[in-house]
């Protein structure tokens, strides 16, 4: 293979570099505005010196049960994490090593019900929960969520179930385990990196989405994106408050993926060199 030219090489750190500014101008502005004064943060042209401060932080943990809000969302976000990569996997592995037919329509089934728009669904859902008893829930928003991370788990484990051999796991039924063993200690190790990448998409998901949490949750099981939208208003828009939330929202995210980097750096890569 040959090696690329100083110019390819300039031109590809070049475009990484613009990438790099496009995804990370956003987060400076949020982090930036989160402890600006009020009076100089919308202010021409931008202050970039100023005294920081973290009154913002403070009005927003004070006014407001926002380490509540936080605590929901984690609740939620692993939960649902939990419950989808753990049944998504079992389904995943069955439909890459069941041989049949109409296997296929059985995944595509799977993988359509991740297809339905959510302003479509979230009116029977909440007609659901409310005869059940389940509105303004945790259970609710990680069942619902897990409608739609399930699938998605199915599609990306079968990927990688597909790469582990199956002689090894017929050398593992010679030595006497059985099919539960076999999936436990044999398959699933080698496709940690798959759970990896399923987990990290599961846990973003499930930690960002807005609609149905706002639906499906009041005072109790508010989420934080939702209590975050709650200091927008018609009388006013606090938006030292929106930044400060909007930038601790930020942080499980980002330690939840660098948490599973290990994995994941392998798990995105898997397939792509033999």
């Amino acid at each position: 293979m040959n090696k690329p030219s100083t110019q390819q090489a300039i031109l590809v750190y070049t475009l990484l570099g613009i990438a790099l500014i496009v995804f990370m101008t956003p987060i400076y502005l949020i982090a930036s505005s989160s402890v600006k004064p009020s009076p100089i943060m919308f202010q021409k042209p931008p202050a970039m010196i100023f005294e920081p401060t973290l009154d913002h932080y403070r009005d927003l943990f004070a006014m407001r049960p926002f380490g509540k809000f936080i605590g929901n969302s984690l609740m939620v976000a692993l939960g649902s994490t939990a419950f989808s990569v753990f049944f998504g996997s079992i389904a995943a592995y069955a439909i890459s090593r069941i041989k049949h037919k109409r296997m296929n329509d059985v995944a595509f089934w799977i993988l359509s019900m991740r297809m339905f728009p959510p302003i479509a669904v979230v009116v029977p859902y909440y007609i659901i929960f409310k005869t059940v008893g389940l509105l303004d829930t945790p259970i609710a928003l990680i069942i619902v969520y897990s409608t739609a991370n399930i699938p998605l788990t199915v599609w990306l484990m079968k990927g990688f179930f597909d790469e582990v051999p199956t002689a090894l796991e017929e050398a593992a039924a010679v030595d006497g385990h059985g099919l539960i063993s076999i999936f436990w200690k044999v398959t699933l190790p080698l496709a940690a990196p798959g759970l990896a990448v399923s987990a990290v998409f599961c846990f973003i998901f499930s930690w960002n989405e807005f609609l149905f949490a706002l639906m499906l949750t009041g005072s109790n099981a508010q989420t934080a994106p939702v209590a975050v939208m709650s200091f927008w208003s018609s009388d006013a828009v606090q938006w030292g408050r929106i930044m400060a939330g909007s930038f601790v929202i930020l942080i499980p995210g980002v330690v939840f993926v660098l948490t599973c980097q290990r994995w994941l750096v392998r798990g995105l890569t898997m397939g792509s060199v033999k």
